[in-house]
């Protein structure tokens, strides 16, 4: 149980998976604005200098892409943008080590593409993202409290109009210990699976 459920007895966060896709969705995004903008934006933009050339490239093309994934702010949990865009420094490092794994002769040209095609999506993508995120975070303080299950099955029974009789552990174990056990309980209880096995 401690894969879904904390210390405090709340129900984890699937947080670090839906980063994970919204990453890849967010790879997917800027994969696709490079394949759209790179040509047209090789004709149109010279600066005089290799590096500047590239560098406002991939500053235009790093903008509309975040603009674009930025709308991942429009989920419920507002921590998906910002730990998605600190997935993608993640994944430009990942690539880096995968260039200085490359040959010699080949590793400095595989630098500069990734430099010239992920540096810029990073940097202004968590330099978007953050103090947004932060925002949002100063205006709704409780944005990151999460209840407790008792708190959530409590405010499901009662949204579907049943009742829950509040009762303590000590009343809730003598209750159960008065009532026969079932097939499943007595066999659970028999191979250690149980409450008395655990």
């Amino acid at each position: 149980m401690s894969f879904f459920i904390d210390k405090d007895n709340r129900r984890k966060s699937p947080i670090a998976i839906a980063a994970f896709f919204t990453t890849v969705a967010y790879l997917i995004v800027y994969g696709v604005l490079i394949s759209l903008l790179s040509e047209p934006l090789y004709r149109s933009v010279s600066l005089g200098n290799n590096a500047a050339t590239a560098a406002a490239q991939s500053i235009l093309i790093s903008i509309p892409g975040t603009a674009i994934c930025c709308l991942a702010f429009l989920l419920p949990d507002k921590r998906v943008a910002p730990y998605s865009f600190a997935g993608l420094a993640v994944v430009l490092a990942m690539f880096y080590v995968a260039v200085w794994m490359l040959p010699e002769e080949s590793r400095g040209l595989m630098a500069q593409v990734v430099t010239m095609f992920g540096l810029g999506p990073v940097l202004i993508g968590n330099a978007a993202a953050w103090p947004i995120y932060l925002k949002i975070k100063r205006r709704h303080p409780a944005l990151d409290h999460r209840k407790t299950l008792r708190q959530e099955i409590l405010e499901t029974v009662e949204r579907s109009g049943g009742s829950v009789e509040k009762t303590t552990p000590e009343a809730a174990s003598a209750a159960s210990a008065q009532r026969p056990r079932s097939a499943e309980e007595e066999a659970m209880a028999l191979f250690g699976g149980g409450e008395d096995g655990v």
